[in-house]
């Protein structure tokens, strides 16, 4: 099992790299936007980043988790597809006895997704993106992914503003195949993604309030997202490149993060 998990992740992080050397035909106005901060522009996109996040367990754990995503524009620009592979390190001490009852790094899940805008009025400044989320339980050890393979059907209604955008998504992920002793996946996510764009286009603010509903084990949290990046071209002749760190924090009894930072770097080509 741990080697099919193994060939799938080196599958994956090969097409990944392959998006260097892809060329596509993105839509006109797509290719002006070289920020990546646009859910309905479908440019050719690579995206490696890193994430810190604190666990809200007794004892206390943390997670570092190394993302590589590859985003691809399919027939004309019309489809966008996104892979997204992992590496974790994963600490946590459940009993509260400081001892790490879970100390494993390696491969985490898979993800890929597809997603196309039916509706556009750029009259109205609006648009409506629809997408279908599959992700894979790939992971190398049982504590670094979820235990199970899942959909995650999504709609995101885009409303253009003079200073950016405001894009709510809901999202329903559903587990369809659990490893034995792994629970099912039922819930309910909705994001209020606001983006806010320097006047020089070359920087950015963006929020998104994420709202979980956990239906398999009735519990409710935020996490809540800031993200403030820039474009490498404000200080290099790095066209197509930027920078940007994003703090969060859950929110919520319930909540399995107490907060996490994230740091990344984009290619847009």
């Amino acid at each position: 099992m741990q080697i099919k998990k193994l060939s799938y992740n080196v599958i994956i992080i090969g097409f990944l790299m392959c998006v260097l050397f892809t060329s596509s035909h993105a839509q006109d106005d797509a290719k002006a936007d070289k920020t990546g901060t646009n859910p309905v522009n479908f440019s050719p996109e690579l995206r490696l980043y890193n994430e810190f996040t604190r666990l809200n367990i007794d004892g206390g754990g943390e997670q570092n988790v190394t993302t590589l995503e590859g985003r691809i524009p399919l027939l004309d620009g019309k489809v966008q597809f996104r892979v997204r592979a992992r590496t974790s390190i994963l600490k946590a001490d459940f009993n509260n006895d400081g001892v790490d009852e879970v100390d494993e790094s390696g491969f985490g899940d898979l993800d890929f997704r597809f997603l196309t805008v039916p509706y556009t009025n750029m009259a109205e400044k609006e648009a409506v993106a629809i997408g279908l989320e599959v992700f894979l339980d790939t992971a190398s050890e049982d504590a670094l992914g979820s235990g199970a393979t899942s959909l995650g059907p999504q709609v995101f209604y885009v409303k253009f503003l003079p200073t950016g955008l405001f894009a709510p998504a809901l999202q329903y992920k559903f587990s369809v195949d659990e490893n034995i002793g792994s629970s099912k996946i039922d819930q309910i996510l909705m994001d209020f993604n606001y983006l806010r764009m320097a006047k020089d286009k070359q920087s950015w603010f963006f929020a998104d309030p994420q709202i979980v509903i956990d239906n398999e084990i009735n519990t409710e949290y935020i996490v809540l997202d800031f993200e403030f990046g820039a474009m490498m071209s404000k200080w290099t002749d790095l066209e197509g490149q930027s920078v940007y760190v994003r703090p969060s924090l859950g929110i919520g009894s319930d909540r399995p993060v107490e907060g996490s930072v994230e740091v990344g770097y984009k290619f847009v080509f």
